[in-house]
């Protein structure tokens, strides 16, 4: 999938994810602006809006550990982490992070789109200098 494509149709899912969490906070009639429940729904609507982020920057980093690894090699460490963490476990630590992670993931895609563009951008300036100036 192009990277650009890939942007758009997260940020769309993050901003409509984190817009439903407001205003499932907002339509919530015990809810009072108080310092607590402001700060939860701050929390939780960063949760909502860097959730998606974060488990794709997850599932890359999985691909990129397990890439070269033998089948073997690679379901023993599956299991040491499923055995020290548990399913619980890496839920509550992709919660914790997730705010960390989904930024990283936005500042690495944003650098891919931008390397990709320039370097297509370099690949177009270098094939009309070689039709003009060579003479092959």
């Amino acid at each position: 999938m192009n990277k650009i494509k890939q942007l758009l149709i997260v940020l769309t899912i993050c901003i409509t994810l984190a817009g439903l969490t407001v205003l499932l906070y907002l339509l919530d009639p015990a809810f009072i602006p108080d310092t607590y429940r402001v700060t939860s729904m701050v929390i939780v609507v960063s949760w909502a809006f860097f959730i998606i982020p974060s488990v794709l920057f997850g599932v890359q980093l999985a691909i990129k550990y397990f890439e070269g690894k033998s089948p073997d090699h690679a379901f023993r460490d599956g299991v040491r982490i499923g055995v020290i963490l548990g399913f619980g476990g890496i839920l509550v630590l992709s919660l914790l992070v997730s705010p960390i992670t989904g930024i990283l993931w936005y500042i690495h895609t944003v650098k891919q789109i931008v390397s990709s563009k320039k370097n297509k951008n370099q690949s177009s300036d270098n094939s009309n200098e070689n039709d003009i100036f060579n003479l092959e």
